[in-house]
């Protein structure tokens, strides 16, 4: 009877970003081993032995890094493009932002299966990864740059 009133478990929801950047050859250990907050890292790839990406270890939990198909990056790039051309608040600004897209050619998708958590620790070191890739990070409805400030979308206003 009384087990009617336990509070259920809070389900942990996982979180989304996406790295993009210019130059896929800089994925490896030399670029992962200087990013503060990254424990251990492991490819990951399919049946026919094809890399897929990469798991993350951080002091933060795990986070999965899946590698766009190739024959999906120009469209999704177009995209990105379009968003920037409505989510860049300085119009000034908004050719850096287009050009900065337009160097892009991979495309990473970060999922924390266990959510991004509170403290902020899990996105600081996937901006450190962006950073040290000189890559964009989207997350939410915001676009940083390499070196973390944001370039379009909510973020611009805080």
């Amino acid at each position: 009877m009384f087990g009617l009133f336990k509070k259920k478990p809070k389900e942990v929801e996982p979180d989304y970003a996406t790295i993009y950047i210019a130059d896929p050859s800089l994925l490896g250990s030399k670029v992962f081993d200087t990013v503060p907050g990254i424990e251990s890292y492991e490819g990951t790839s399919d049946e026919s032995g094809n890399a897929t990406g990469f798991k993350l270890r951080t002091k933060a939990g795990e986070c999965i890094m899946n590698f766009m198909p190739a024959h999906m990056i120009e469209e999704h790039l177009a995209g990105m493009s379009g968003y920037a051309q409505q989510e860049v608040r300085d119009k000034e600004r908004l050719p850096y932002v287009l050009h900065r897209i337009s160097q892009m050619r991979f495309v990473i998708g970060c999922v924390a299966p266990a959510g991004f958590g509170d403290d902020g620790e899990m996105i600081e070191t996937l901006m450190q990864l962006n950073g040290a890739l000189n890559g964009l990070y989207f997350m939410g409805d915001s676009l940083f740059d390499h070196d973390a400030q944001p370039i379009a979308g909510s973020a611009c206003d805080s």
